[in-house]
């Protein structure tokens, strides 16, 4: 029998300065059954409704108009409030750099995704940062989901896009032939 989820009771905060951006991740939400989901535009935004509400899910981009990644996630991720702390957040990027990637990772958020993104990624990453069961270390230099793991690729059944791939030169032949 297939297991089905129900998003139904989740809520998710967004947080995306760019309108267009946030009516599509606003929308697969919907697709997922997840119509309890708020949008902002800015970290104030966002910190003043992750201290006063109740969110089971983070989505953030890296690029932030008031603030960097690295703080918003560490107010997160040091909050006096457990529930705030243990939030999975999973990040957005159109510019998947790997300084971006490490800066996200290093803040202590479960999982980066880049952009444009589908709704299957979307959902996998959800699920993923959501189920997966990795220690929470809590360190003066770190605080967040344990970044030593080895669970495989946090999106099962879906291959890697194509331009995450080095090319293949191994069969080709130089100018000379050979």
């Amino acid at each position: 029998m297939e297991e089905r989820l129900n998003f139904s009771q989740i809520s998710a905060l967004v947080v995306d300065g760019d309108r267009f951006s946030t009516g599509i991740i606003g929308q697969i939400l919907r697709g997922f059954g997840m119509e309890r989901h708020t949008a902002v535009g800015t970290v104030e935004e966002a910190k003043k409704l992750l201290a006063s509400g109740s969110y089971h899910l983070l989505i953030t981009e890296t690029n932030l108009a008031d603030g960097t990644l690295g703080d918003f996630i560490a107010w997160v991720r040091r909050s006096p409030k457990e529930q705030l702390r243990f939030i999975p957040i999973v990040v957005l990027t159109g510019y998947a750099c790997f300084s971006r990637v490490t800066t996200a990772r290093d803040s202590g958020v479960n999982s980066v995704v880049r952009k444009p993104v589908s709704p299957a990624t979307l959902f996998d990453h959800i699920v993923w940062s959501a189920q997966t069961d990795r220690p929470f270390i809590d360190a003066d230099a770190y605080t967040g989901p344990c970044r030593r793991f080895r669970f495989g690729d946090p999106a099962p059944g879906h291959s890697r896009r194509v331009s995450d791939h080095a090319p293949d030169f191994s069969s080709t032949t130089d100018r000379a032939g050979r």
